[in-house]
């Protein structure tokens, strides 16, 4: 199905659907060990407008990416998108925005770090021109 996306920058406003979204996606065992709010908010402070989500036009959050930089490598640490909105096209509107968005505060390359338990990681990451290393799940581009 075909949804129409709203792809923005995260907000600290966005947190508590964020949070939502990522118990509901992931095991009880693995959104409690997932960062605190508190912690994020600090976070996105230090990387404006690099974090990313994913949107309804009515303004529901269907997915996130947290990603941010040192200033010399971009970072992406966790994306998530709820499986029925279609995960491969909505990751890759929010890894194409905040890339851009790490282009634009002169972040040419970079490392993600993440893990999926609803889909083929490797497969996603390959599909969209990123290469894998094994046992790493270190990508570049």
């Amino acid at each position: 199905m075909n949804y129409e996306i709203i792809i923005r920058d995260m907000k600290g406003s966005d947190l508590e659907q964020v949070l939502i979204l990522r118990r509901l996606i992931f095991n009880s065992l693995v959104s409690q060990n997932f960062v605190k709010e508190d912690i994020l908010i600090n976070y996105l402070k230090r990387n404006p407008g690099i974090s990313s989500v994913a949107c309804t036009l009515e303004g529901k959050i269907i997915g996130f990416l947290l990603a941010g930089h040192d200033g010399i490598r971009g970072f992406i640490y966790h994306i998530t998108v709820n499986n029925q909105y279609g995960i491969k096209r909505i990751g890759k509107m929010m890894i194409d925005y905040s890339l851009t968005q790490l282009k634009k505060v002169g972040i040419n390359t970079g490392f993600i770090f993440t893990q999926s338990s609803t889909f083929d990681l490797e497969e996603f990451w390959n599909d969209i021109g990123w290469t894998v290393i094994p046992d790493k799940y270190c990508l570049i581009n």
